[in-house]
């Protein structure tokens, strides 16, 4: 693919799904910013929770075919935080221009959160930008979306759970639903809680299971377990959260949960690619795009870090999964047929 093919490619594919993206955010000069950028070589630390999440080659497209002279240097944590220390060390010591993180669990270890005690063991002259974190104010990374007041802004891959519930009864009245999460962290213990409330408001009935053994810890030995008692229960819906540690296990719990006749609703599209029946779904691609055209701004000098905003993609894909749909004969409605993206039809 020629350049001019590619930086086609990324804006469509950025296009489909962001209604519109200011092409002016707020004047100022970011942390670190240049004032010019022409000639400029770019370094960006690329920090990334696990292998395999397209929103990192949608950032790294971006930035590449929007012309910039960019040097990436890539670290992988495998999900081990104990890493990220060394990480902040590396990126201080190389003079990064920019760092982008994957993940809430990565973008707390490299940028730090809101309130930190000792602000020094993170990254907080250098402007930091995120995807795949679902709720930053939940999170404690900042205080205010529009305006985050410090030098960390990003992309949400999540649609507002108030939206999910109402997809999950767009497709199969629902009495009593399902919620497999991590209850040893904080931001998943606050999803459950909101679902709690919202199916209490929707008159449904909430049931949960996790994966956590004796030590509090998730562990992929305990998924079985986890989906019997589950299945033991007789949900009409199971709703799958953005768990790290899900992701990783995605083709295995997806198909384990289908093995127990468990039809899922999922946050991310990689599940639902993985066997689950369906989800309210932002594209990782277009998650790190959209990071990507942020860190375009502020590296460029148009938009100061501070002030730049939090934003969650203006359009996601209802996503089917028609095989899935078909083992439990629950097959879509037709005003859901109308809109949803079918895989495997």
């Amino acid at each position: 693919m020629n350049d001019k093919k590619s930086l086609d490619f990324v804006r469509r594919r950025l296009l489909q799904t962001c209604a519109s993206i200011p092409f002016m955010l707020s004047s100022g000069a970011a942390i670190s910013a240049p004032t010019a950028a022409a000639g400029r070589r770019f370094k960006i630390f690329v920090v990334i929770h696990r292998e395999g999440a397209l929103a990192d080659e949608g950032f790294m497209d971006y930035l590449k075919n929007a012309g910039l002279n960019v040097e990436f240097v890539i670290r992988n944590t495998a999900g081990d935080v104990k890493l990220l220390p060394d990480i902040v060390e590396e990126i201080r010591q190389q003079k990064a221009d920019l760092v982008y993180t994957q993940s809430t669990q990565v973008t707390a270890g490299i940028a730090g959160l809101q309130t930190e005690a000792d602000p020094s063991k993170f990254i907080r002259d250098i402007p930091v930008v995120f995807s795949m974190v679902g709720d930053p104010l939940a999170a404690k990374l900042v205080r205010n979306l529009e305006k985050p007041d410090r030098n960390l802004t990003g992309a949400i891959h999540i649609v507002s759970l108030p939206v999910q519930l109402k997809a999950m009864q767009a497709y199969m009245p629902i009495k009593r639903l399902g919620i497999l999460y991590t209850p040893n962290e904080k931001t998943q213990r606050e999803v459950h809680d909101q679902l709690k409330r919202l199916a209490t408001g929707a008159k449904i009935e909430l049931v949960a299971a996790d994966p956590l053994g004796a030590d509090k810890v998730p562990n992929v030995d305990r998924l079985v377990p986890m989906l019997d008692r589950m299945a033991a229960l007789k949900p009409d819906l199971v709703y799958v959260p953005a768990v790290n540690f899900f992701g990783s296990h995605s083709d295995f719990l997806m198909q384990e949960a289908l093995k127990r006749k468990l039809p899922t609703f999922c946050a991310i599209e990689v599940q639902i690619k993985s066997g689950g029946l369906m989800g309210l779904v932002a594209p990782f691609f277009n998650v790190g795009a959209l990071a990507g055209y942020k860190a375009e701004q502020i590296l460029l000098g148009k938009t100061a870090i501070q002030k730049t905003p939090i934003e969650v993609l203006s359009k996601f894909s209802f996503m089917v999964n028609m095989p899935t749909a078909r083992a439990l004969a629950l097959y879509p409605p037709m005003q859901v047929l109308r809109f949803a993206q079918i895989i495997g039809a």
